[in-house]
């Protein structure tokens, strides 16, 4: 699945597992590139990251295991 991004999005996830996102309407899309992403295999999802994020690898073990 391939989206486009066409506003910024903010968001971070905390150790247990909580996530929050938001869309920062404020800014105006001039300000950025428009990028497309592919969400299935987006390093972050998938947990093949640098070894600095082990808390979003943690969090996507735990999503997989749920699933």
């Amino acid at each position: 699945m391939r989206i486009k991004v066409q506003r910024k999005l903010l968001g971070y996830i905390l150790s247990d597992g909580s996530f929050r996102f938001a869309y920062e309407d404020n800014i105006l899309p001039e300000l950025f590139k428009i990028i497309t992403l592919d969400i299935d295999n987006h390093f972050v999802w998938t947990g093949k990251g640098p070894k600095e994020q082990t808390e979003i690898t943690s969090f996507v073990e735990r999503f997989n295991k749920q699933l």
